[in-house]
């Protein structure tokens, strides 16, 4: 095998060569490694490769048998394996254990060969940072490949590996996902442990993923990783069906709600609009019900200035949980201008006003079950404005206050956070083109639990509007 045939197969394709005897995993290793520095010049994707590292035994036979990937250089962590998380405050830094979600992927037959890039401690939607440079969009370098799993992505679109680990944050995995042309699916709070380090109590805004270039890919990867771990202090949303033998069940017909409301302050792109429209027609062609409608709670900014709270604490929480752990003071030495804002804004949230966000979330939460009792889903574009390019407004060195830094990014991407806001399920479909041709996820929501449902409209479009032959400028041949 060589690197042009490599790049024609999904990760389920290339675990199958494996099983068949037609190519070894240390083959598809080589081929990976190969592929990855035919395109990282071009990209900055990759921080580092990982060496040989001892995990859990492998299922057998396991799904992904041999199949290369790559982990991204923040959550899910294997012990010994450095993990930077884009900073220089964590510059050398070595994780200390493997994660439950780490150790899923392991036994699933992965072979995570290196670590990929992420803005400072995943905190802006470009993979851009003092600490490991700008990563870039392999259709046209000129602009950015999303975040906070941007090198996660570029890997994906340019034909590095087939799969490789992302999360979600507020949309962590699936804008670069839109950005760069791949299915990025944000998962049911409840449907992925975080064990052992957090749980959906104490991080309820994150979520473990990945990014890929087929829905069959993503379904057998959500099967992998869905499940308690031991310990868990909240019950599951656990499904005992396999996400990717449903695939191979009848598409189903839905009543699909399309949002063509800003969701922000910022007017929606009008080639973006058209999309959407588009993409609304076209299911209307296959069989769906589709009407124009939009979430009564989603108007308005409560919801932003709520997920505006909970970001700064976080920010404030990472950084001070892992500053003790480096033996270095947080300060403008170490990090960049505005996670610094972010981490000073985050000592002044009070608990009243952490608990007041919080409490509104569960209202959100609430409304938006009302609303799917009506409607199966709902679509909106995943970007609300084009691709930005490299070092513009949403990076975390750019100039500016930290209000004009949000404002910026919310306007670019508003319709991501209502989902880990609330906990429901999302996905971003590659299936349309926006600004400067460049890659437009569409965004479907459902309710809790409804991750069967979004694979299968994802699975409808990607036969309806096929994008597996789709080539960026940058990638692996």
């Amino acid at each position: 095998m060589n690197i042009s045939e490599y790049v024609q197969y999904d990760a389920l394709g290339l675990a199958e060569l494996v099983s068949n005897g037609d190519v070894t995993p240390d083959e598809l290793q080589s081929l990976a490694r190969a592929a990855t520095e035919s395109v990282n010049d071009s990209l900055n994707a990759v921080v580092a490769y990982v060496d040989d590292h001892q995990g859990p035994e492998q299922d057998d036979p396991a799904v992904f048998n041999g199949v290369p990937t790559f982990m991204k250089d923040i959550g899910a962590s294997i012990a010994g394996v450095p993990q930077e998380m884009g900073s220089r405050l964590t510059a050398g830094h070595t994780a200390g254990v493997t994660t439950h979600f780490a150790s899923q992927m392991i036994r699933s037959g992965l072979n995570i060969i290196g670590r990929s890039t992420c803005p400072e401690f995943g905190l802006t939607l470009t993979t851009e940072s003092a600490a490991q440079g700008r990563t870039c969009n392999p259709w046209n370098p000129r602009h950015i490949a999303g975040g906070s799993s941007g090198g996660a992505a570029a890997l994906v679109a340019a034909g590095a590996v087939p799969l490789a680990h992302s999360n979600d944050g507020g949309g962590s995995t699936r804008i670069p996902a839109a950005i760069c042309g791949n299915v990025g699916l944000k998962a049911s709070r409840g449907r992925i442990s975080l064990a052992p380090i957090v749980n959906d109590v104490t991080a309820p805004l994150i979520v473990e993923g990945c990014n890929s270039r087929t829905v069959r890919d993503t379904a057998a990867f959500l099967d992998v990783v869905s499940g308690p771990a031991p310990g868990e202090g909240t019950l599951y949303q656990h499904n005992t069906d396999s996400f990717l033998e449903g695939l191979k069940q009848a598409p189903g017909t839905y009543k699909i709600a399309v949002s063509l409301d800003d969701w922000g302050l910022t007017p929606m792109d009008t080639e973006i609009r058209s999309e959407v429209e588009r993409i609304a027609e076209s299911l209307r062609e296959m069989g769906h019900q589709v009407e124009i409608t939009t979430p009564e709670i989603a108007r308005g900014g409560a919801i932003t200035e709520c997920f505006e709270t909970l970001w700064y604490a976080l920010a404030n929480a990472t950084v001070n949980d892992l500053a003790p752990l480096t033996n270095r003071q947080p300060g403008p030495d170490n990090l960049e201008p505005t996670t610094l804002a972010m981490v000073e804004a985050g000592s002044k949230i009070s608990a009243y006003e952490f608990n007041e966000a919080m409490g509104f979330s569960n209202v959100v939460g609430r409304q938006l079950g009302e609303f799917f009792t009506n409607w199966d889903l709902l679509l909106t574009p995943t970007m609300n404005q084009a691709t930005p390019e490299l070092n513009s407004h949403v990076t975390l060195s750019s100039p500016g206050s930290l209000k004009e830094w949000f404002d910026a990014a919310l306007a670019v991407v508003p319709h991501t956070p209502i989902a880990n806001f609330s906990g429901v399920p999302a996905i971003s479909v590659p299936c349309a083109t926006g600004p400067g041709d460049l890659p437009l996820g569409m965004h479907f929501l459902a309710p809790i639990g409804g991750e069967a449902r979004l694979l299968d409209i994802a699975r409808q479009l990607e036969e309806a509007e096929p994008w597996i032959q789709n080539r960026p400028a940058v990638f692996a041949s």
